[in-house]
């Protein structure tokens, strides 16, 4: 969320405005604007609890739109100050130079509502290798969009590589007979939700799978198959467990996230996660799948936009098992 404000600056040492406050729902407060002096003012945050936030960052910005008015700090007038802000103490108040400049309407959305994974790279001041920022943790709840998705199955489903088993969980409450299996780790062990821990097979990751052919209805797997070494070679086990007409529905990151998120200059941040080893687009996903499955439908997941413009998010896909796999 973004409040725009035009709330001048104006100091012994310069003047300037502040454009816009920024950064809800994150535990972080941005500040934006320009000032013509080379070195800031005091900014200053006063929350609920009557604590006075130092910044956590400042820096300057590059205005070329503010012109002579930048004075001394022109073209590099803007500027852009940052507060960490915890989710349970909201700020108040915004000081320059110790006076009060503006106060928060009470509607303001919250920040720190929510918590962005690496959240710890707002303070550090470690230099980090790329294990500490694509590395891999304990497993996750699965989004409210993927579970609808997963929703279209139906009967006996089987959740390949099912985490945590929240997909299992919701998808018993759907009215299925829903089961799971994943990898026998401790992150995996430690983590799983005790409604449905009996409903969860956990093996070795060999590429036999323990159940007897045709015993699914269904088998789903949501951002599983990128993390699978050669998961080629699972597509005929899939096969072999679905039931005659049996259905599989898979979601794996977009890879074409990338090539659409250049004119944004960015790049999707979960796309570049350790653990992932298989980078697929939606012709590659049909193409793996081929040998025993045909594609019935093609969904777009958990999509956004950067900057304007169209990022995938992620490649959904049902297949039917083929009659010439039986």
């Amino acid at each position: 969320m973004s409040l725009s404000l035009a709330l001048p600056i104006s100091t012994a040492a310069g003047r300037g405005f502040i454009d816009s406050l920024e950064g809800s729902p994150l535990p972080v407060l941005r500040i934006f604007g320009w000032f013509s002096a080379q070195t800031l003012p005091l900014f200053e945050v006063r929350t609920g609890s009557g604590k006075s936030l130092a910044p956590l960052s400042s820096a300057r910005v590059l205005r070329e739109d503010v012109g002579e008015l930048g004075g001394e700090s022109a073209p590099f007038s803007g500027f852009r100050v940052d507060f960490l802000i915890e989710a349970d103490d909201q700020p108040q108040q915004l000081l320059i130079d110790g006076e009060v400049v503006f106060t928060f309407p009470a509607q303001y959305e919250k920040f720190g509502a929510i918590q962005p994974h690496y959240d710890n790279l707002f303070t550090t001041d470690s230099v980090l290798g790329r294990e500490s920022i694509y590395g891999s943790g304990p497993p996750v709840d699965v989004s409210p969009e993927f579970k609808r998705f997963a929703a279209l199955a139906q009967g006996r489903v089987l959740d390949f590589g099912c985490g945590n088993g929240d997909l299992v969980e919701y998808l018993s409450a759907q009215g299925c007979q829903a089961e799971g299996i994943e990898l026998d780790e401790p992150r995996i062990r430690n983590n799983l939700k005790p409604a449905v821990a009996n409903q969860i097979t956990l093996y070795d990751g060999s590429q036999t799978l323990p159940f007897a052919d045709a015993s699914f209805d269904w088998i789903v797997s949501t951002e599983v198959i990128e993390h699978v070494p050669d998961i080629a070679c699972y597509i005929s086990e899939f096969a072999r467990i679905l039931k005659p007409g049996g259905q599989m529905l898979i979601t794996t990151p977009d890879i074409t996230s990338i090539p659409s998120s250049f004119p944004a200059n960015c790049v999707p941040w979960h796309i570049l996660e350790l653990t992932h080893i298989n980078f697929f687009t939606p012709h590659s996903v049909r193409k793996l799948f081929a040998s025993h499955f045909d594609m019935k439908n093609l969904y777009c997941l958990g999509s956004g936009r950067v900057n304007g413009f169209f990022v995938p998010g992620s490649i959904g896909a049902v297949f039917e098992r083929s009659a010439e796999a039986g």
